[in-house]
C-alpha cells in the first residue's frame, strides 16, 4: 500500500514537471521578441544620441516596450542583436517642432501618415528616430494630409453658385469629398485642383 502512495505521488511530480515545461516552452514562445523572415531581432530606428543611448528608460516590460525574455538583459547587449536600421529622414524643415507631426502624419491610413505601430508614441518623440535630411532642412511641408495622387481639374464654373466648394464637396452624409480632405477650407482647394476654362 505504501509502495502504490509513492508511485503515485512519483507520478503527480513527472506529469506536473512535464506540464510545467511544456507551459514554459510555451509562454517563452509567445513572448519572444519578434524577428524578421530571416530570424534576425529588429532593428534599432534610433540614431546614436544621448537621448537614445539608454535603452531601458524607454523600452520597458511594464509598457510592453520589451519582451519579458529580456527582462534581465544588461543595456549594453541590446547592441548585439539590434542593428542600426535605415530611418525615414525627414524631407523638409522642422522648424514647427515635434508637436505639429500629427497635423499630417497623424493617421495611418492618410498618405505618408504614420504606421500604426507608431499611435503608442507621443508627438514628441519623433525626432528621436527621424532626424532631417539635411538636403532638405529649408524646404517647407506640403500640405497636410494631401494624397499624393494626381489631382484631378475643376470640370466646372467657379462662380455663382459654384463659388465655394463645400457647398457641394463634403465628406458626411454622402461623400462626395475624400476623407483625408475633411479638415480643408475652401480657399485651399485650388492649391491643387485647376480650373480649366
Amino acid at each position: 500500500m505504501h509502495h502504490r502512495i509513492v508511485s503515485t505521488v512519483v507520478v503527480i511530480i513527472v506529469a506536473l514537471f512535464a506540464i510545467a515545461s511544456l507551459a514554459f516552452t510555451w509562454t517563452a514562445s509567445v513572448v519572444s521578441p519578434p524577428t524578421d523572415r530571416a530570424g534576425h531581432a529588429p532593428d534599432n530606428p534610433h540614431p546614436p544620441a544621448r537621448r537614445t543611448d539608454a535603452c531601458l528608460e524607454c523600452h520597458t516590460v511594464e509598457q510592453d516596450m520589451l519582451p519579458v525574455t529580456h527582462r534581465f538583459y544588461a543595456e549594453e547587449s541590446c547592441e548585439a542583436c539590434h542593428r542600426p536600421a535605415v530611418r525615414v529622414l525627414v524631407p523638409h524643415t522642422i522648424t514647427m517642432g515635434d508637436a505639429r507631426c500629427p497635423l499630417c502624419h497623424g493617421e495611418p491610413g492618410r498618405d505618408l501618415g504614420i504606421p500604426e505601430s507608431h499611435l503608442r508614441f507621443e508627438t514628441d518623440q519623433c525626432l528621436l528616430c527621424h532626424q532631417v535630411d539635411t538636403r532638405f532642412h529649408n524646404r517647407e511641408p506640403g500640405p497636410a494630409g494631401l494624397s499624393l495622387a494626381y489631382a484631378a481639374d475643376i470640370p466646372h464654373t467657379i462662380s455663382g453658385i459654384f463659388q465655394r466648394c463645400s457647398d457641394c464637396h463634403f465628406v458626411e452624409p454622402k461623400s462626395t469629398l475624400p476623407e483625408n480632405h475633411r479638415d480643408f477650407i475652401d480657399r485651399t482647394c485650388r492649391d491643387c485642383h485647376a480650373f480649366v476654362p
